[in-house]
């Protein structure tokens, strides 16, 4: 059951601490699949399909560029370039202009949905989202079903804004009545708590660069800022 396989690595980093455990997990994912990417995968028919098909980002194939396996990544990107080449030579036929004297066009909607997809597609991103929505799934379950994981949450630090908001979206899913709006409130309540915390911290930061303050102790503050930053922002 997928309670099951989720369950260690998501309540291993509710453990680990930090200001969102499920940047801990999509850490943890993205350099399994940047190295299975150029390992296992490449032996496996249907991931080269897919592979060859979506292609990666920019961040992505930067990634693998340091794993080095050059021979594996060259693979990668040789098959990809063909099937990119294949699908924009089947669109690239420019068509001659129509319309009347004062106004030609040319379609190029063809070759912009061909770039377009190229564009938005990262097979490795893709693969990350999905399983992360599967532990926000099993989070809800946890959360429902075992005591001791909510309170483990609950003394957590909340989480980044944005799997903040994928943890309400599952929760409509995954929860109804009474479970729904009291998890809502739950976790709603902690990451505002959080984010008032973080914000005093930010606000000490910016208060020891006063010469009234100089002598005081900098408690938790001196990596507010960056920490505040993965608090507001996406880790991918």
């Amino acid at each position: 059951m997928k309670e099951k396989i989720y369950t260690i690595p998501l309540t291993d980093a509710f453990s680990e601490g930090g200001e969102c455990p499920f940047c801990t997990l999509e850490k943890k994912l993205e350099a399994e699949q940047v190295s299975y990417a150029l390992g296992a995968s490449m032996m496996e028919p249907d991931s080269r399909i897919l592979s060859n098909e979506k292609g990666y980002c920019r961040r992505h194939f930067e990634q693998m560029s340091h794993e080095s396996k050059a021979l594996s990544l060259a693979l990668v990107l040789d098959t990809h370039l063909n099937e990119l080449i294949e699908k924009l030579e089947s669109v690239a036929k420019i068509p001659e202009a129509k319309g009347g004297l004062f106004k030609k066009t040319v379609d190029i909607a063809p070759i912009l949905e061909v770039l377009k997809k190229k564009e938005e597609s990262c097979l490795i991103c893709e693969k990350i989202q999905h399983t992360l929505e599967k532990f926000a799934e099993v989070f809800w379950y946890l959360y429902k079903n075992e005591p001791d994981f909510k309170e483990k949450v609950l003394e957590c630090q909340g989480f980044c804004l944005p799997h903040f908001q994928l943890l309400i979206t599952c929760a409509q899913r995954e929860l109804s009545g009474k479970a729904l709006s009291e998890g809502l409130r739950d976790i709603t309540a902690l990451e505002l708590d959080n984010l008032k915390r973080i914000n005093e911290e930010v606000n000490w930061f910016t208060k020891k660069f006063d010469y009234r303050y100089q002598n005081e102790p900098w408690h938790n503050s001196k990596d507010a800022p960056q920490r505040a930053m993965e608090k507001l922002s996406k880790f991918l």
